[in-house]
């Protein structure tokens, strides 16, 4: 941890857990946005010659008796962070935090290979976040193309729980493609736009209604030598037998993570697609499914659909 913050870390964590206990009594369900970073602590890690910025988002003590687990989810990268926090009253991590979870939102920087992030720095993450919190149950998120990142951690889940400490028990993935080989998919689309991604309608027709304050620019998702961040097809992060509980959504009309980027690596996961299994399913949020619209990735990452229809179904699967 670094030496700019005056006040210690495990100090601080304490206090804020301590001073939001007091509200119990008091506080109600509310999903409201951060603007003022009223409910976010910022903090710095240094890990491996480079700084990364961690935040934790305490929970609200909205109800006495809330789910036994804290929550770590990492940067959308296709997707400014702000979208998870204060794209509106729906926003996932508020949501959230109101029903009694914590969240920690960890950062990765603009052009950061995704598949070294997740299997290298995640690692060095995790167990400083372990070191200064309390929980013992541990759920991860990946959101859109960040959702990488995350599942390259879990390859090496049973190895990170023993360095860490940090026991994951399960993961679920919003909106997060893993096998773009396949003609004319997202993947191959983003490769050919030009400087700006959202010229030629592109984010029209992949990020339907965003504003454009909350996409990405478009040299953050490639590296110094305009190599992609993302893996096209990650065929050498398996998640099968990890011990940790996977469940993968992907909106029916959803264009950058459509089911065709999602299915095969799930089936790859459940070892046979005949199975039917709690502790790993597929979901495509839609009418189809008996919601109200079919969702786009647009919806899958940030909608008041998600929050009233598809976050309450995983927090149920959570709490299996």
């Amino acid at each position: 941890m670094t030496n700019r913050k005056t006040i210690n870390f495990v100090t601080k964590t304490f206090l804020i857990f301590a001073c939001s206990s007091l509200l119990a009594v008091c506080q109600s369900i509310s999903t409201r946005n951060y603007p003022e970073k009223t409910n976010q602590r910022d903090y710095t890690l240094d890990v491996a010659g480079k700084s990364y910025r961690v935040t934790l988002f305490p929970r609200t003590y909205s109800a006495i008796a809330g789910p036994a687990f804290s929550l770590v989810v990492v940067s959308p990268m296709l997707l400014r962070d702000e979208i998870l926090y204060n794209s509106g009253k729906s926003s996932l991590i508020p949501w959230f935090n109101a029903r009694g979870v914590s969240v920690w939102l960890v950062r990765i920087p603009a052009q950061h290979n995704l598949e070294k992030f997740g299997r290298e720095i995640l690692p060095q993450i995790t167990a400083a976040i372990r070191k200064n919190s309390a929980d013992e149950d541990w759920v991860m998120a990946g959101v859109s193309l960040g959702g990488q990142a995350i599942a390259h951690y879990l390859a090496d889940a049973p190895k990170n729980a023993t360095v860490s400490g940090m026991l994951v028990k399960a993961a679920f993935f919003l909106g997060t493609g893993f096998d773009y080989n396949y003609p004319n998919s997202f993947s191959r689309k983003l490769a050919a736009t030009g400087p700006e991604l959202c010229a030629k309608n592109f984010c029209n027709n992949h990020l339907p209604g965003l504003s454009a304050d909350f996409i990405a620019e478009r040299n953050a998702l490639f590296d110094a030598t305009g190599k992609p961040i993302w893996r096209d097809v990650m065929d050498g992060a398996l998640l099968r037998d990890k011990g940790v509980r996977l469940f993968f959504l992907t909106g029916k009309i959803d264009n950058v993570a459509p089911s065709e980027s999602v299915y095969p690596f799930y089936t790859k996961v459940l070892g046979d697609e005949r199975r039917v299994s709690p502790d790993c399913r597929f979901m495509q949020p839609g009418r189809m499914n008996r919601h109200g619209r079919d969702f786009d990735h647009t919806l899958m990452v940030a909608s008041d659909e998600l929050a009233e229809e598809v976050l309450p179904e995983i927090l149920r699967w959570i709490n299996l």
